[in-house]
């Protein structure tokens, strides 16, 4: 029997963190040091959105090519249920702090719209969610036309996206008008992000590494140049410039090459981590604003920046896990129920592999 690749979980589990730490962090810096601190640890943080969707390319690309409709429900069971349920969980604490008071029926109306609209109060990370279900969506044809390409069609296709990429993120901000010719490009967006974990997984080979690593600490130094000097330049801080797929490229292959722990304890954490992530993804934004934020903000550590910003991420995500771990082995597993699959499989042997 293959050994279980742990670095996969280990990558997802440290993503996670990642992105409760950068939402940590405060939008504004009183000082130099504050700013240099933020400047750096923003871009390395905000590099694990795209790890996130390169993880759930790399596994349902190379898998995704049988029975469409299972497929489907298997989605809705192990991604929209949740994500539905924790909508709910946002939505109620608005209304429960809201001076506003409508008709009962006037309630899931309201609901209904938020979240088919992406604007659930105080779930602003959940953006993530329509775009991951909008890419699930095309999936099964993906990994058909994936499967379909040899490995230097492959090659040919993942630097035309790239390419593609670059200019629809530079030329608006350097003034040159390609709109037109850009605007109906199909393969643009975090698409790449997803296409580019599978092609990576498929292509990649170790020593080779070091040109990644090399162009992933280039992409860190200019934005940071980007950052000091033309702070209005936006395009090349983006979610989507080509420092920052860069440098999301150069973390997800330092865990293909060293991320596979050999210890038995951290692995079985590791693996704990990692069942229980998706559920910590959704929970953490209303605990880190309800909860964690306030609680560290009456201690002595709301005068030193970095140690707020350390204990805050970390009273996060153990109260995001915990939650998570309640929910995935209560309500959320009875809600889950209500959907059938060929499969047969528990949340618990599902949510290992929540990008899937």
């Amino acid at each position: 029997m293959k050994e279980r690749e742990i670095k996969y979980d280990f990558l997802r589990a440290v993503a996670v963190i990642a992105i409760m730490m950068v939402h940590a962090i405060p939008a504004v810096s009183v000082n130099d040091k504050q700013w240099w601190f933020a400047a750096v640890m923003q871009p390395l943080l905000l590099s694990f959105v795209g790890i996130y969707f390169m993880l759930s390319g790399m596994f349902l690309l190379d898998s995704a090519t049988g029975d469409i409709m299972q497929f489907y429900k298997k989605r809705v069971k192990v991604i929209v249920i949740p994500f539905l349920f924790f909508s709910v969980l946002y939505y109620l604490f608005d209304v429960s702090r809201s001076l506003e008071v409508l008709s009962w029926w006037e309630y899931p109306l309201e609901f209904l719209r938020d979240f088919l609209s992406g604007t659930v109060p105080m779930a602003d990370h959940m953006w993530f969610m329509y775009v991951i279900i909008a890419l699930y969506l095309c999936t099964p044809f993906l990994a058909r036309m994936m499967k379909a390409m040899n490995d230097q069609e492959l090659t040919c296709f993942i630097l035309l996206i790239l390419g593609v990429q670059t200019l629809t993120n530079y030329a608006g901000g350097l003034g040159i008008g390609l709109d037109q010719i850009l605007t109906y490009m199909v393969f643009q967006g975090w698409l790449i992000y997803y296409v580019l974990g599978y092609a990576l997984k498929r292509l990649f080979q170790r020593k080779n590494f070091k040109w990644f690593a090399f162009a992933g600490i280039l992409g860190l130094v200019l934005t940071l140049l980007q950052k000091r000097f033309t702070p209005g330049f936006v395009p090349g801080i983006h979610d989507l410039a080509p420092t920052m797929i860069a440098m999301s490229a150069a973390v997800f292959l330092l865990f293909e090459c060293w991320g596979n722990l050999r210890f038995k304890a951290a692995r079985t954490v590791i693996t704990w981590l990692s069942r229980h992530s998706y559920s910590a993804y959704l929970a953490h934004y209303l605990i880190l604003k309800a909860v964690a934020e306030p609680i560290v903000d009456q201690t002595m550590v709301r005068h030193f920046y970095v140690p707020r910003i350390v204990c805050t991420t970390l009273l996060t995500a153990v109260l995001s896990f915990a939650a998570a771990w309640l929910l995935d082995g209560t309500v959320i597993k009875w809600l889950q129920k209500f959907v059938k699959t060929d499969t047969g499989k528990s949340i618990e042997s599902i949510n290992v592999k929540w990008k899937e």
